[in-house]
């Protein structure tokens, strides 16, 4: 199992870039984050390098405000903006994110069809994989449109293209329909990329319902190759914190 930490939610009194180095002294094999807009890519990329790290991912510029539901240009034209960012940081994958719902449920899903199906076309030939996210909309998230994997798989396999996956994020998914082990192994070829913490509160994982021993053996059964992504808030001395979660993912 390769582990990408997401440097945004912890040493959040530390530099951001200073905060590769703690993750790699941590263990990490790859570091990861949110907005690339307002970061300088190139020193990202640089610093990964000299700690011996990869970017494993990251979102696409200003994610918020350009969602892949909107008009085909603008979601194009916002793609190929960022593209430069992530070949600054040596990073070959992307977090693209749905809409929120304003009518009936189904009136987005042949939108993000069709949008992801012209972005497969600069995926396959950029070598870059976008990776939309699913998200909880009880706690977190409340009006997202894509809160289902099963929604994302059925969309995925009508896209059909290799380089268009689901980021499976196990925190959001297990609030929203739980069968976590199943779901990741029946569609492991639509997953791009994991995210992970505790359920409930989004903190470390030992803390709460999810067996995190169980879908790393379920996940290592598979083909699966990319990042197992750690995108949490700890609850005490982060440093501390993410050894000790380190130490029981890596205990199985």
């Amino acid at each position: 199992m390769r582990y990408s930490l997401c440097i945004e939610p912890l040493f959040e009194n530390i530099n951001f870039y200073d905060r590769i180095k703690l993750a790699a002294d941590a263990g990490l094999d790859a570091v990861e984050f949110w907005d690339p807009s307002d970061k300088d890519c190139a020193k990202i990329g640089t610093l990964a390098q000299q700690n011996n790290m990869e970017v494993a991912i990251c979102c696409a510029n200003d994610p918020w405000n350009n969602r892949i539901n909107g008009t085909p240009k603008t979601v194009l034209d916002n793609i190929k903006k960022t593209i430069p960012m992530l070949r600054d940081m040596g990073c070959q994958s992307m977090i693209v994110l749905a809409g929120d719902i304003d009518g009936k449920n189904d009136t987005q899903k042949n939108i993000l069809i069709e949008n992801l199906k012209r972005m497969a076309e600069i995926a396959e030939k950029e070598n870059i994989t976008f990776c939309v996210e699913a998200l909880n909309s009880i706690y977190d998230h409340k009006g997202y449109y894509l809160d289902s994997s099963y929604t994302g798989f059925e969309i995925l396999k009508c896209v059909d293209s290799p380089k268009i996956k689901l980021l499976y994020d196990i925190y959001h998914m297990q609030i929203m329909e739980g069968n976590v082990i199943e779901n990741i192994s029946g569609n492991i070829e639509y997953i791009g990329h994991f995210h992970s913490a505790g359920v409930p509160g989004r903190n470390e994982h030992f803390n709460g319902e999810t067996d995190y021993t169980n879908v790393q053996k379920c996940i290592e059964s598979t083909e699966y190759d990319g990042f197992f992504g750690l995108e949490y808030w700890a609850t005490y001395d982060n440093a501390k914190s993410l050894a000790d979660v380190m130490d029981y993912l890596k205990k199985r």
